[in-house]
């Protein structure tokens, strides 16, 4: 319900981590925190975790206090106890669809506001419930519950008003995801615990996000149509829509595209080929990834296994973002023409990686394992070359 903290100066370990390789697009990811106020909903809830929260492939979509509904890298934070983090799956297998609909639902709230006031009266009286059950804020449960929902399915009695005790509890259509959660390295913790680029970009996004409200605000817009019908202006989604079903009001094109410049929105497409330019530069990466091997080829394998698994984790998101960014600049619109530049640049850092992965594996197809990351690089580069040519 609320985010968790793990970066205690008194607390050095022991640490446990999430195993990427076990989760699988709608897990729903269950986490203890370690703040007064998570003591609190843990004792209030009967529960052993305070933060709900979804995995939609590479990434995990939440909604937290700090910044509202935003992804997180699985692997960029630890808990302390093995059992503070827990995975759930669905016990019957659905159809992709639904998977991709509950999915897509959460990828849709992103930059959704955060309510401390409706998480905390969860177990509150009714009239605070039905003083905000049309809310579109959120927080960790009602997210996942409601995106459930949008895939035809309810985890819990009242998606709007629900604790991460209440999704726990449904033994019914849930199941715990067995070794999920390891012991972390001390290569791992470190990692979790660094700073990110992805922190900053939260910032950026939130930045960007209040800065276009006010905009539609001091142009008398609050209201957009969506296939929920008529909602209050509330995520990234909604003012791109809001922006092209007002296109004709005068300045709010160039508003929103100084906004989206401002902010430094836009700031984060090419943070990874400045934190790790071995991964852009065949020398490099050759020389990078066979020095951490220490020449061991089992070593190399599942290094190389890592680099492919990462540069594709959210691929068909990349390729699905990338043409409807590239179908919106046939309305003219600055705003479709900044906006543009993100899925661009990430389906191409996605390309430009997968090039020298496949160049690299190349020299070892003879050998199993290694074919088929060769060949898994090159299926990716000719699905970017059929439906992004002009990359």
């Amino acid at each position: 319900m609320m985010d968790k903290v793990n970066n205690s100066n008194n607390y050095t370990g022991p640490h446990f981590i999430l195993n990427v390789d076990y989760l699988q697009p709608g897990d729903i990811i269950l986490e203890r925190g370690y703040e007064w106020y998570s003591e609190k909903i843990c004792e209030q809830t009967g529960s052993r975790y305070s933060h709900a929260m979804i995995c939609v492939g590479g990434t995990i979509i939440e909604a937290t206090r700090a910044g509202g509904v935003f992804s997180r890298i699985p692997n960029r934070s630890t808990v302390r106890e093995i059992n503070d983090f827990l995975v759930l799956r669905l016990k019957e297998t659905p159809e992709p669809e639904v998977i991709e609909k509950i999915c897509g639902h959460a990828r849709y709230l992103v930059g959704s506001q955060y309510s401390v006031s409706e998480a905390l009266s969860v177990k509150g009286p009714q009239f605070l419930k039905q003083f905000s059950e049309n809310s579109r804020k959120q927080f960790c449960s009602r997210l996942v519950a409601q995106c459930y929902k949008e895939g035809g399915i309810n985890l819990v009695d009242d998606i709007n008003f629900c604790s991460p005790a209440d999704i726990e509890n449904n033994d019914d259509l849930l199941r715990v995801v067995k070794g999920a959660v390891n012991p972390a390295s001390e290569a791992e913790v470190r990692h979790a615990q660094e700073s990110t680029p992805h922190t900053a970009h939260t910032g950026n996004t939130v930045n960007f996000i209040n800065r276009a409200m006010n905009i539609f605000k001091n142009h008398g817009i609050k209201m957009v149509g969506s296939p929920h019908g008529e909602v209050v202006i509330t995520t990234l989604n909604d003012i791109s829509w809001a922006l092209y079903q007002n296109k004709d009001v005068p300045g709010l094109d160039d508003e929103l595209t100084e906004a989206m410049y401002a902010s430094s929105y836009l700031a984060h497409i090419n943070i990874d080929r400045e934190r790790n330019p071995y991964r852009y530069d065949y020398t490099l990466f050759k020389l990078n990834i066979e020095f951490a091997s220490g020449g061991d080829k089992n070593e190399l394998f599942e290094i190389l296994r890592q680099e492919l698994n990462n540069a594709v984790s959210v691929f068909k998101q990349r390729l699905q973002s990338y043409i409807a960014g590239r179908d919106n600049l046939k309305t003219g619109l600055k705003y479709a023409e900044a906006d543009f530049q993100v899925p661009k640049g990430m389906l191409l850092i996605i390309k430009d990686r997968l090039i020298i992965i496949e160049r690299y594996s190349a020299h070892f197809k003879n050998t199993q394992g290694f074919k088929e990351i060769n060949e898994m690089s090159k299926k990716f580069i000719s699905y970017i070359r059929e439906y992004a040519p002009e990359l």
